[in-house]
């Protein structure tokens, strides 16, 4: 048998085609994921322990969140459009001003955060949360129902 009687063996070459197009699929839609799947995160810092004020002139604010996610504030309900303003109100009270946001069971979430938005916009830095039974304890007066 001669050299060239045997067939030439070719040698197979890998066609990256259909992966590089498996790369784009998955590249679009982790890219879809990502933007569909993109939350707001709101972050506020935590005490590590119970802080006393050193302030003379300090003042506790409650502000309520009622179950049918009414905000209360000195007794009155107010719209998410004059948070702000009331917030301003309740800074200038005193040098120090502490907001205790008191959220009454069943009350929704983004009513808590139209709050905690106004008390930073408003320049509030110190802000508490408690649940109605928690506050009943530090607040007597909410004992009726927090004036409504």
């Amino acid at each position: 048998m001669d050299i060239l009687d045997k067939p030439v063996r070719r040698s197979r070459k890998i066609s990256l085609t259909p992966m590089i197009d498996i790369v784009f699929l998955l590249l679009i839609f982790f890219m879809l994921i990502n933007t569909i799947g993109s939350t707001q995160v709101l972050r506020f810092a935590t005490p590590s322990g119970e802080r006393k004020s050193t302030e003379k002139d300090f003042t506790l604010s409650p502000v309520f969140i009622r179950s049918d996610n009414s905000i209360q504030i000195d007794g009155k309900t107010l719209p998410v459009q004059a948070l702000k303003p009331e917030m301003e109100k309740l800074k200038s009270r005193a040098t120090e001003v502490t907001l205790m946001i008191v959220v009454e069971p069943g009350a929704k979430n983004q009513a808590l955060i139209y709050v905690i938005e106004a008390a930073r916009g408003a320049g509030l830095k110190n802000i508490a949360m408690k649940k109605l039974e928690d506050a009943q304890a530090i607040l007597p007066s909410i004992s009726d129902g927090g004036g409504q």
